[in-house]
Formats: C-alpha cells, structure tokens, sequence
C-alpha cells in the first residue's frame, strides 16, 4: 500500500488557504474596516498658530514657531451628507481621535478666544485613521 504524503511547501500552502477561508466571515470583522480590531477614522491636533511676532529683534524670536496645542472642541461633517459625523473634545495637548466609517470628511475646531480655525478635508480610508493639523490663527503677525 503505497501512502501519499505531501511535501512541507504544499502543506503549508494547504493550511495558509485553510486558515484565511476561517476568516472570510469572521464575526470580529466590521464590515469597511479591515482586519480584525482595526478601525477607521480621524486623528489629529489642534493648534494655536502663529504664536510668535513675524518682526522683531533676532533675539526674542524664538526658533520654534510652529504652533501651540491647544483645547478644542472638534467637529467632523460628513462631506457627502453635510450631517455632522462626529463631535469630539481636544484635551489640553491638542489630541483627538474619532473613529468613524470610510468616507469623505471635512474637520473644523472652535477654541476658546479669537482665533480662527481653519477648516480641513480628509479622506478616511478603511482600516485607516486620517491625520490632520487643524491650525487656529491667533491674528498674531
């Protein structure tokens, strides 16, 4: 009796395809958002920008001008609907996360003063989070 064995690349090809067809309907899946436990969304901070005069002394310029995070409450609008998607507070280091469905969206922030944040259009991507700077002008030139 002759016995029919695999050879190991064949095998391993075998249980790879055993092994992603257990996972095609997987109930750990959300529909649009990839692999198991990934999400999809917004990420960013909100600045205060500028925060240092244009002119002045080289002295009291400072080398690093790029923006003060700030607090912020965050809004999300789906571009698509003009409904807001999302609404989410920005803690005292400017962070904020949302996860939310693929889609097109458009990012805005509203801070405490005068400054005026600047609106931005995102791209959320399945399985990814956007990255975005929101920059708030403090008037400041």
């Amino acid at each position: 009796m002759r016995s029919r064995l695999l050879t190991v690349p064949a095998a391993a090809s075998l249980i790879t395809m055993a092994a992603l067809a257990s996972c095609e309907d997987s109930p750990h899946q959300d529909p649009g958002t990839g692999p198991r436990g990934a999400r999809s969304g917004v990420a960013g901070v909100v600045v205060l920008w500028p925060v240092c005069p244009v002119e002045g002394a080289p002295e009291q310029r400072q080398d690093d001008c790029r923006g003060e995070p700030t607090k912020a409450t965050v809004h999300i609008r789906d571009r698509t609907t003009d409904d807001v998607a999302a609404t989410a507070r920005a803690g005292q280091d400017g962070r904020f996360r949302v996860t939310l469905r693929p889609s097109e969206y458009t990012v805005t922030a509203e801070v405490a003063g005068t400054a005026v944040c600047k609106p931005i259009d995102v791209t959320v991507r399945p399985g990814m989070y956007a990255d975005v700077t929101v920059r708030c002008d403090t008037g400041l030139r």
